[in-house]
């Protein structure tokens, strides 16, 4: 595709692919070693869809990062602190709402499973496997519709895919719970995600928890939600349910 490589494809590399490669690095100005590592790979898979889609993208802005708002339903990538360009986004349905918090691309594919669409851009969320991808249901977009993941129209994220880059940072703000307007659902031990995290948060600054909160409602999580219950004369099972919510401040 991008005119290195003469020889024939055997699924091989060889001394002729190596040469390709440092010929593709030097190019790209990268250390013409020959070798394919992340950075290298990153580098040719952006310069193929360059070729392949360049007619129809925008010049890349040289210091990206991506803004996502739950209340918009946008996402906005940032050239530096200038908001660069927007596009309309599907998010997580109220069961299982998208994170907020800041974030960054860990992972990129092209043509992942058809139900993502044809680009996967993968966050480092630690309690489950999210991301920014396209879809093949593009009556979504613009509603709460997803597991947690943010869909793009295919077109559009096929668009951002060459200008962020692994490490780019991802900041999505928004309710924790879900939806904006949805009251949040009852929580309890073995639970984990975005309104786990946040009341952890809320129960370290309150002083019950003494660590780093996770998102993830393990033993420190119960006796926490437990002290806090008893503290305010709450009977029944050990939950985070409408009175919690409301003597946090939700």
């Amino acid at each position: 595709m991008l005119g290195y490589y003469k020889g024939d494809l055997n699924g091989i590399y060889d001394l002729e692919t190596a040469r390709a490669v440092a010929s593709a690095q030097e190019s790209l100005d990268l250390h013409p070693d020959g070798t394919v590592n992340l950075y290298t790979l990153q580098a040719l898979v952006s310069a193929t869809d360059q070729k392949l889609y360049g007619e129809k993208m925008p010049a890349v802005p040289e210091r990206v990062s991506v803004l996502i708002d739950m209340d918009k339903l946008t996402l906005t990538l940032f050239d530096g602190g200038e908001p660069y360009k927007q596009y309309p986004v599907a998010m997580g349905k109220y069961e299982s709402p998208t994170p907020v918090g800041n974030w960054e691309i860990i992972s990129k594919h092209m043509n992942p499973p058809s139900v993502m669409g044809t680009r996967w851009l993968g966050l480092n969320i630690p309690y489950g496997q999210y991301g920014i991808h396209g879809t093949n249901n593009p009556g979504s977009i613009g509603s709460f519709a997803s597991h947690g993941c943010i869909r793009m129209y295919n077109a559009h994220v096929e668009e951002i895919y060459p200008a962020v880059a692994v490490g780019t940072s991802v900041t999505i703000i928004g309710t924790p719970f879900g939806a904006p307007g949805v009251p949040p659902g009852v929580l309890k031990h073995g639970a984990q995600g975005p309104g786990v995290l946040e009341v952890q948060r809320s129960l370290k600054r309150l002083g019950y928890l003494k660590w780093n909160p996770d998102g993830f409602w393990g033993e420190g999580t119960e006796k926490a939600v437990k002290k806090f219950r008893e503290d305010h004369g709450l009977k029944g099972p050990n939950y985070v349910d409408d009175k919690v919510y409301e003597l946090l401040g939700y």
